[in-house]
């Protein structure tokens, strides 16, 4: 008998281990939005929002598998439920689709201008007829949406947000809408050598204070998992992990 239970056991264990071994990993999409957030370096995803989301499953122990995309193909593959999604901002539309973590990462959205073109601006009226360029298919929340189906200011999406700020200079658009803040825009101007700082201006007054969030398609069931991952994020932010890796890419 004791033999038998041994023997069980051991087939237990060994069936354990290969289940763990052969797990497949959770796939993520990662948007391709630019550097310091998310973009990709020696052939893999890298940015801040990428390395808080790699230490808490890290942390979790979870296997995964960044995928670097342009966002409107990770988020097309995020809506199919075959990904994951980081990088995701909350709408009234988006909350009927996805679950979401607690947020990731809290960064100021700005208008970027070029200098001596600065306009003044308090709300969404003060958009009125200008032309903003963002990222495609993006949203701000119910507030940018509601202004964009309005058509209260035209919208010119940029391929890339360094792309973005030569519309700026060229004065093909008369704002840029990035984050997070003034280091945003620093990292973007130190990623190319025909930009420089003293060329734009910040307006004074941010769009929103934008929250980032891991989203999954409610298909994919993963509201107990999005429980275990909040609880290892929360102690990314009590531990200072989240601030220590965002200030390590303004070193």
């Amino acid at each position: 008998m004791l033999l038998f239970k041994a023997k069980f056991i051991a087939i237990l264990l060994s069936s354990l281990l290969t289940a763990a071994v052969t797990a497949k990993p959770l796939m993520i999409a990662s948007p391709l939005h630019g550097p310091p957030k998310y973009y990709v370096e020696n052939d893999r995803a890298t940015g801040f929002v990428v390395d808080i989301t790699q230490w808490v499953l890290n942390d979790m122990q979870v296997p995964y598998q960044m995928n670097p995309l342009p966002w409107k193909r990770a988020y097309a593959n995020a809506l199919q439920a075959k990904m994951a999604i980081i990088g995701l901002s909350k709408n009234s539309n988006r909350l009927k689709i996805f679950d979401y973590s607690a947020p990731l990462y809290f960064g100021d959205l700005v208008f970027i201008v070029k200098k001596g073109r600065e306009f003044p601006f308090e709300s969404i009226a003060d958009l009125k007829n200008k032309v903003i360029s963002t990222g495609p298919g993006v949203s701000y929340g119910d507030r940018y949406d509601d202004a964009v189906t309005n058509r209260v200011f035209k919208v010119i999406p940029y391929e890339t947000p360094v792309q973005g700020l030569k519309l700026v200079l060229r004065d093909r658009v008369d704002a840029i809408l990035i984050g997070p803040g003034i280091n945003g825009l620093r990292t973007l101007v130190n990623s190319d050598d025909a930009l420089r700082m003293e060329q734009f201006s910040i307006l004074e007054k941010p769009f929103k204070r934008d929250a980032k969030h891991l989203g999954f398609h409610k298909s994919m069931f993963k509201k107990e998992f999005l429980d275990k991952f909040n609880q290892s994020l929360r102690r990314a932010w009590d531990t200072g992990v989240v601030d220590r890796i965002v200030e390590s890419y303004y070193q």
